[in-house]
Formats: structure tokens, C-alpha cells, sequence
């Protein structure tokens, strides 16, 4: 019977002008931790100016995958050697051409030689750089190519940028050659003040790309650059295409038009403040449990979150998986350390507001925010850091 009506079925569908469409390509899509570019935020949500590149080239491609945060030397083995990888931010120099299929460009960095502040290191020109003693670079990074293609054996390579930074300070070697963008948040990231190195030379601009693994059809290959080249033409009303709105809005924090208001931000923390004084206990559990007024149902932006005076995490209405974690020097996307400095300024003041640059779930690109926090004592005796947030809106000049 089935073998009869075959026949019919495929000639109703050609004579009917329908195509069958097969299933999009499934990707293992592959970056690792380096803002402005990829990252991950507080609730684990891998964002950055090229993963919304990238989120949006799938938007047009149809293409199905999953972003993974690895190592960036795991990923970048990894999709040399496995089919229906990809990776991304990687910068494409003549070495490479051929290790992979590429997409791009979607962006850049400038790469200086930095030194230890007042080393008194002066580079005229990049021969100099062979005379130091060792120069920090991070494994298979495009900066260790790079000097490696020059001749460079003064090379001390590293794990990750915070342990390259962290050589340079300590001593252990005389330069690091690293990006521009991103460098304050590397520097803190490894527990460094950014103040303590200094830029010396400029040495090269890095392009981003999309690295495909060699066995990916070309068809995929060119219907990605296809989708990334309308992002980059395509206009909205006020003349600005997505490639644009998506790069600037990494570059600069935004403000917001409809912000909480400042106070109401600081009566649900007095609120709160005041629920913890009478019943820590019972306050904490009904904050992670997401519960009004700790959690605003009509506005989720408005939430209550706690760090004891070691800034650990002790209770989050919005996120209650970050709760347990030390948040000690971790920094926001601008690499300031404002959960320390909220601590501080909790136990120094008793309360205060701080600014800092934070996501926003479902929205692209990094925004202005401001903490109200007041120190209180718990019914346990134990002292918490009660904190609410809100995004700025622009001020008036």
C-alpha cells in the first residue's frame, strides 16, 4: 500500500511547488572568558559584544547550537580537530589561514607592551622588546604567534591573561604584550590594581573572527559571512545597522529611560534591613525563595540581595544560584570591584549607593547601575550587607 501511494505523494509535492527543508546544522559553538568581547554575567548567561554578533548571524542562518564558555586553549585544539565546531574571538593572521574557515570580521583589539609602573622600560621600536629578559604571553594567543613569526625567544607563555598580568607585577618577567580593551577587567580579574603597569609601545591591531572547523560545508561557511555582511549594511530608521548597535553598546554603557525609581530602591532595603533585624532567618529563606516585596513580580529588575562582611553572597531573590559564593574581587565589565566597595562602604558608612556597569536579561549590550545598601545587625547578631539596585537613567547636563 505504502509502496503505491509513494509515488503519488512525491508528485503532489513537486506539483504543488513545495520544497522539503532539511534540519538546520547543528553547531558546538566555542569561546572563552574575555570581555568586552564574550563573558559570562552574574546568572551564567554567556553574552559579550560578539556573542550577540554571533547569536544574531544564527537568528538569520537558522543554524541550531549551543555556546560553551572553555579554556581558551581547549577550544581552540578542539575545533582544529572536531566537526561542527566553531570558535570565536579569534583573531585570523597568516599562521592560522589555513587551520580553519572563516567569518568575519566582527571586531577588534589594540595590543600594547605593558611593564610594571615606573620599571622605566622605553621601547623605541619593537627590536628593543628582544632585549628583556622575558615577555608574558598567553598560549596560543595570536600576541604568541605573533612574536613567535618575528623571532621572539624571550617568550614566557601563560595559562590565561590574569597569570601574564600577574608575572608582570610580581617581577617575574619585564613586559606583557595584551589588549587594550578588556585590560581593567583582566587586571582586576587576577586580583591587580591596573594602575600598577603602564602602556609602553603599541604593537599590532588584532581582527575578531569566527573560526569554522575545516570540515565545514561552504555552504555554511558563506551563508554565516552572508548573514554577518547584511548585519554590518542593513539600516534601521535612524541609520544605524545591528553590527553598529551591537559593537557600541559593549563599547560605552547605556543609561535607561525607565529606571526605579532611587526611592523606592532605598525603602525596600529599609524594609528589608528591618526584616532581617527581626528574623534573619525567615527573611533570607523568603528572599531566595523569590518572594514579594524581596522580588518585585511587576518589575524584576527591583530586587533585594545579601553579602555577609566577607562579601559572600547570603541571599538573592533574582539569582538564588549565586548564593554561597565569595564575590571577593570580582569585578563588573568596567573591572571595578563594587561588591567590595559596598561591603566597605557598609561597614565605614552603615549605608550608601555605588555605582557599577551591569546586563540587562534580554537586552543587548552593558548599562549604568547604582546600589542603595545599609549594614544591618541580624537576629542571629550577625551582620549583613543589605543591598537593591537600580539602572540610571541619563543625567541631565
Amino acid at each position: 500500500m505504502y509502496k503505491i501511494l509513494a509515488p503519488f505523494l512525491v508528485a503532489l509535492i513537486l506539483l504543488s511547488g513545495c520544497v522539503v527543508k532539511g534540519p538546520s546544522t547543528a553547531l558546538r559553538i566555542i569561546t572563552e572568558e574575555s570581555p568586552p568581547f564574550n563573558f559570562s554575567d552574574e546568572r551564567g548567561n554567556i553574552t559579550g559584544q560578539s556573542t550577540e554578533l554571533v547569536r544574531e548571524i544564527m537568528k538569520k542562518t537558522g543554524d541550531g547550537g549551543v555556546i560553551e564558555m572553555l579554556p581558551w586553549s581547549q577550544g581552540y585544539a578542539l575545533v582544529q580537530k572536531e566537526p561542527g565546531t566553531v570558535l570565536y574571538s579569534i583573531s585570523r593572521i597568516p599562521l592560522r589561514e589555513n587551520m580553519f574557515k572563516w567569518v568575519g570580521p566582527i571586531g577588534f583589539a589594540d595590543n600594547w607592551f605593558y611593564s610594571r609602573m615606573g620599571a622605566g622600560i622605553k621601547l623605541d621600536s619593537l627590536d628593543d622588546a628582544r632585549k628583556v629578559k622575558s615577555i608574558a604571553v598567553y598560549r596560543d594567543d595570536s600576541n604568541q604567534l605573533y612574536l613567535q613569526e618575528q623571532g621572539f625567544t624571550n617568550l614566557d607563555i601563560s595559562e590565561n591573561m590574569g597569570e601574564c598580568i600577574r608575572k608582570l607585577v610580581n617581577g617575574q618577567v619585564d613586559l606583557w604584550l595584551g589588549p587594550a580593551e578588556g585590560l581593567h577587567f583582566i587586571a582586576y580579574g587576577a586580583g591587580v590594581n591596573p594602575a600598577e603597569i603602564e602602556a609602553v609601545k603599541y604593537v599590532r591591531r588584532a581582527e575578531w573572527y569566527i573560526a569554522f572547523n575545516k570540515e565545514a560545508p561552504d555552504s555554511t561557511v558563506q551563508s554565516w559571512q552572508k548573514a554577518l555582511d547584511e548585519l554590518k549594511q542593513a539600516k534601521d530608521a535612524s541609520g544605524v545597522s545591528m553590527y553598529d548597535k551591537i559593537t557600541t553598546s559593549y563599547a560605552i554603557p547605556q543609561y535607561v529611560t525607565d529606571g526605579v525609581a532611587a526611592d523606592t530602591v532605598v525603602k525596600l532595603v529599609e524594609k528589608t534591613a528591618a526584616d532581617i533585624t527581626a528574623d534573619a532567618a525567615g527573611t533570607i529563606k523568603k528572599i531566595n525563595a523569590g518572594e514579594a516585596p524581596y522580588l518585585d513580580k511587576d518589575n524584576p529588575q527591583l530586587y533585594v540581595y545579601i553579602y555577609d562582611t566577607n562579601v559572600n553572597e547570603i541571599a538573592n531573590a533574582d539569582n538564588p544560584a549565586i548564593v554561597g559564593r565569595c564575590l571577593r574581587g570580582v569585578p563588573d565589565i568596567a573591572g571595578k570591584l563594587f561588591r567590595d566597595r559596598i561591603v566597605e562602604g557598609a561597614i565605614q558608612n552603615g549605608k550608601g549607593w555605588e555605582d557599577y556597569v551591569f546586563t540587562i536579561p534580554g537586552k543587548i549590550g552593558i548599562y549604568n547601575k547604582s546600589a542603595y545598601y545599609m549594614l544591618a545587625t541580624g537576629s542571629d547578631g550577625k551582620q549583613y550587607v543589605v543591598c537593591a539596585g537600580r539602572y540610571t537613567d541619563k543625567p541631565e547636563q
